[in-house]
């Protein structure tokens, strides 16, 4: 054998030896996600539907996308802390050695992570944070969930196509409810209808019998609604069924009604409708499995409501961020990889539209009835692709 035989021979072999360990390398690569969510305090709630869905979600697909191997590492706000989330993000990032981030239940804190992941250049998917700027705040957010401003057109789109003409808005005083406001505001006149009133609500409302008074006293034929789910909503849609406006009007909210919810509830609720991207009783495989996958490891009772489903697609996002990783995480290549991306979920057809990075989904409306002896949100229209309006 010659000497420049066996000089070619050691260097073809280290060649194959350097690809063989960095195949090795991209094999055992492990991305950590961060989730950053309300797992004390007064949204517990939220962060335990979060945590259910990404259980749910792994215990059906695994925790390997492509040949990466996902972490999550979570950490709690444990109530409204902007201030918290960002230093939360920070230390995911710089400490935990996270490369994406989702959570974010409440806007605010999507807003405060804002500046930390610009400067890092980290993909943060917003699993429930609904409110409209959020998307212009960072090229590095896309949207698992709804923009508000998608079930408010959809409220007075069905509103117009009943018939109705005149409109009471009631919605939160805070800036979720103002964008509601907003959008259902131009849309109805729009259509052709007249808004008679507003009431913007204190958060710490508990008497909500003035304002059922004046709604009553306007004489709308529809009643357009957005307050937090829970107490407030309780004892709002109570206050209007006592001045009898359930029985005159329509009712039409947001996701008062939830599935989780609606056990809270008496008979008052029944004929209210709702305008959300879920719906319980859709037969899709997707939600067949879903709710197979969530009875099996919560039990048979357990209701799925929005607040599970839109961070499972969240996790469908990140699982597609990371099936395209080649090796050290790309954060350019997991945002195109989801620009454009469109699947099945289990609340219908998906797509995350490329130039916003807002979802394109369903909207669906529901009607409180009682099936079979029990309260049940029953799916009565869908509006089919749904995208976020110019307004």
């Amino acid at each position: 054998m010659s000497k420049r035989f066996r000089t070619h021979l050691v260097a073809g072999a280290l060649a194959v030896a350097g690809a063989l360990a960095s195949l090795s390398g991209v094999a055992a690569q492990t991305v950590k996600v961060g989730v950053i969510g309300q797992f004390t305090g007064p949204y517990a709630l939220a962060g335990k539907q979060l945590r259910e869905s990404i259980d749910a979600y792994v215990a059906q697909y695994g925790t390997k996308s492509g040949s990466q191997t996902i972490e999550f590492v979570y950490k709690d706000i444990g109530g409204s802390n902007p201030a918290l989330a960002k230093s939360l993000a920070e230390q995911l990032i710089v400490k935990d050695g996270v490369s994406i981030l989702t959570g974010f239940f409440l806007s605010p804190e999507a807003a405060a992570v804002a500046p930390v992941i610009n400067e890092t250049k980290t993909p943060s998917v917003l699993s429930v944070a609904a409110s409209p700027p959020l998307l212009k705040m960072s090229p590095w957010f896309v949207r698992a969930g709804q923009n508000l401003w998608q079930p408010a057109i959809i409220q007075a789109d069905f509103a117009a196509d009943n018939g109705k003409k005149r409109a009471y808005i009631a919605v939160a005083d805070y800036a979720p409810g103002h964008d509601v406001q907003e959008a259902f505001t131009k849309r109805f006149k729009e259509r052709g209808g007249e808004i008679v009133a507003a009431d913007r609500i204190p958060l710490n409302t508990v008497d909500f019998a003035a304002f059922a008074e004046r709604i009553a006293n306007a004489k709308p034929d529809i009643v357009a609604t957005f307050l937090p789910n829970g107490a407030p909503a309780i004892g709002f849609f109570n206050a209007l069924a006592a001045r009898g406006v359930t029985k005159t009007a329509m009712i039409i909210g947001i996701a008062e009604t939830d599935d989780p919810d609606l056990p809270s509830y008496n008979d008052n609720i029944i004929g209210v409708y709702t305008s959300i991207f879920y719906a319980g009783g859709l037969t899709n495989p997707e939600n067949v499995a879903l709710k197979k996958v969530m009875a099996e490891k919560f039990g048979a009772n357990h209701a799925i409501g929005v607040n599970n489903v839109s961070p499972y697609d969240g996790i469908r996002l990140i699982y597609r961020m990371v099936e395209v990783q080649k090796g050290k995480f790309d954060p350019d290549a997991a945002m195109t990889a989801v620009k454009g991306f469109s699947w099945n979920s289990p609340s219908g057809p998906k797509q995350i539209d490329p130039d916003t990075r807002e979802m394109i989904h369903n909207i669906y409306v529901r009607q409180v009835q009682k099936v079979d002896g029990k309260l049940t949100n029953v799916l009565v229209k869908t509006y089919e692709k749904v995208g976020v309006p110019k307004l």
